[in-house]
C-alpha cells in the first residue's frame, strides 16, 4: 500500500482557523505546513484539544495514521 500524500490544504481544513498562535506559528496555515513536514504534532494546537473540535482532531489523526502505513 502506498502512502497517502498529505496536502497542506487538506490539513488546514480540519484546523480551527482562528490563528491564535498558541502553537508558536503565525497562523493556522503555517501550523498545517509544519504538520505536513512532521515538525509539529496535532497536539500542538490547543483549540483542537477542546471538545468542539474532537471530530476534527480524530480526522487529522486518521490522515496521519494512513500516511504512516506502508
Amino acid at each position: 500500500m502506498s502512502k497517502h500524500e498529505i496536502n497542506v490544504f487538506e490539513i488546514y481544513e480540519y484546523l480551527p482557523q482562528n490563528n491564535c498562535k498558541n502553537c508558536g506559528e503565525s497562523n493556522c496555515m503555517a501550523f498545517a505546513q509544519k504538520l505536513v513536514e512532521q515538525r509539529k504534532t496535532i497536539g500542538g494546537c490547543a483549540p483542537l484539544r477542546e471538545p468542539i473540535y474532537a471530530k476534527n482532531r480524530q480526522a487529522l489523526a486518521k490522515i496521519f495514521e494512513l500516511n504512516n502505513q506502508k
